[in-house]
Parts: C-alpha cells; structure tokens; sequence
C-alpha cells in the first residue's frame, strides 16, 4: 500500500457542523465534523480521543426538510495534530440501527 492511498472502505461526504462526542464515563466534549460516509466519520477534537475507543456521537443530519439530531455509536481509529485547530479523530460506526443508517446513507448520496 503506498502512503496516498486511501484505507477508507466507502467515500466521504464533507459535513461541517457542531457535535458532541460522549465518551465512556459520561464525559462530553464538543467537537467539530468534518467528514461522514458510510461506513464512518472523522471530526475535529480540541483533544485526542485515543484509537480503539468507544463512544457516541450526537451529531444532526438532513433528513428530508429537516435537521435531524442522531447518536451513533462509533470507535476511534486514528488521531491525528492539525495545528492550532486540534486533532483530527477517524471513526469508524458500530452498529447503527436501521433509521440512522438510512439517514446516513441518503446524506452521503
């Protein structure tokens, strides 16, 4: 594998929105999305959120006219520096019900 290719399994839809990240223990932390495909997300931390942890992340989405509020369950994969703005943290989902992955997918489309 060269160091440009891309490990993602689907392609990313840029979303750029306020979200919440809950990590185990209850703690919230806001966060900043930045991308959202079908088979994860990454976002912008104002802290590392190490790989291999799980937590929630509350974030709206379109859904037809409206915004819509969803917490899906996901596990860190990477972090990684991006300057002054934080850290940039992959994602991938954990099991997603049906609504929210239908929601999911009808945004990356």
């Amino acid at each position: 594998m060269t160091p440009l290719s891309n490990r993602r399994v689907s392609a990313r839809k840029v979303l750029r929105r306020p979200a919440t990240v809950t990590l185990p223990g209850g703690v919230e932390r806001v966060v900043r999305t930045w991308d959202v495909g079908f088979d994860g997300m990454s976002l912008v931390s104002p802290k590392p959120i190490p790989p291999g942890t799980r937590c929630t992340v509350t974030v709206d989405l379109p859904d037809g006219d409206t915004w819509r509020p969803l917490q899906v369950p996901v596990k860190t994969v990477y972090c990684s520096l991006i300057g002054a703005e934080g850290v940039k943290v992959g994602m991938v989902f954990a099991a997603l019900d049906p609504d929210t992955e239908r929601v999911i997918k009808n945004f990356v489309e």
